[in-house]
């Protein structure tokens, strides 16, 4: 009986460790020198059904196949609100996995120079320059927030497709994970990896 227990406190131990796991964030952030305020709901939607979502995905590895996984999530798929800015919008996927969650305005006061503070400053790579130079001149952020589980899943595709739209449209870079800034010019190659 003591076995028993023990193993369904173990177990219950484990599904309690994946549930923190999956609300935990992951972000994407997009550093915007023009406004995409004039972004809405309808063309996130839009550009999302235009991307070859099967292909982006190629590079999850996803158990189910990315064909498999694009097909149940546009079964799940719906943005609320459904029309209007992209400020507060969730981008629901997945039926057990928590929505992307869309945020977008102006920098807070001193949230620039605290990143530019943050980033190593040690770096004498050229892309560090770039970044370093936009980041000063950022009028707007996107920000892009998911489960930790699904930034290893269709919310990673997801959210990189919207991010480098708005990044095309405001004149902005992106920041994977606090990990890579990349720009819309050359969507596969990183600009800068801030952290190995």
């Amino acid at each position: 009986m003591r076995a028993n227990a023990k193993d369904q406190s173990e177990a219950d131990g484990v599904e309690l460790l994946r549930a923190i796991i999956a609300a935990m964030p992951a972000r994407v952030l997009v550093y915007c020198r023009e406004s995409v305020a004039d972004v809405s709901a309808e063309m996130l939607v839009y550009e999302l059904r235009r991307a070859d979502l099967d292909t982006l995905a190629e590079a999850l590895d996803l158990p189910e196949g990315e064909d498999a996984a694009v097909e149940e999530m546009w079964t799940r798929f719906r943005v609320e609100p459904a029309t209007g800015p992209i400020n507060g919008l969730e981008i629901h996927w997945h039926e057990r996995q928590r929505p992307i969650q869309v945020s977008c305005g102006p920098p807070l006061d001193g949230e620039i120079e605290e990143t530019l503070e943050d980033l190593p400053s040690s770096s004498d790579d050229p892309g560090a320059a770039r970044v370093r130079e936009h980041l000063a001149g950022t009028r707007e952020i996107v920000e892009f927030e998911m489960g930790i589980d699904g930034s290893h899943h269709l919310a990673a595709t997801i959210s990189e497709v919207l991010a480098f739209f708005l990044a095309e449209r405001g004149d902005g870079i992106v920041w994977f994970y606090h990990r890579e800034f990349a720009s819309p010019e050359d969507r596969g190659a990183t600009l800068w990896r801030t952290e190995d």
